[in-house]
């Protein structure tokens, strides 16, 4: 069983580091993209059918790969929920950071 996290995707015996984006096709369907941190093939392992490193091998070793993930596959609902947790995390660590910036500038936040 495949298990999304904000910063990883594991399956029990592998951990792949990931960073996620959401809805970035330029044909406007739904999709959770999940990048490789590390150069270890590890997502890839896990999700084979999925992961994409489309690379010549002259430059292989420079290339993590992804997975893209559409509202069609069974791991769609996890990931995209892991996505939107990791956005909502980096939205409220923006916004305190903000109003220290404010406090300690002196400027009035919109």
């Amino acid at each position: 069983m495949i298990k999304f996290n904000k910063f990883n995707v594991t399956n029990g015996t592998l951990k792949a580091r990931v960073s996620y984006s959401l809805d970035n096709r330029m044909d406007g369907r739904k999709c959770v993209t999940i990048y490789a941190k590390d150069y270890n093939r590890d997502l890839g392992r896990m999700l084979p059918e999925e992961y994409f490193n489309d690379t010549d091998a002259s430059t292989d070793y420079f290339e993590m790969g992804r997975v893209v993930l559409f509202e069609t596959s069974p791991h769609y609902d996890a990931a995209r929920a892991a996505a939107l947790g990791k956005l909502a995390d980096d939205a409220a660590r923006f916004a305190v950071n903000r109003a220290k910036l404010a406090v300690a500038y002196g400027v009035a936040t919109c």
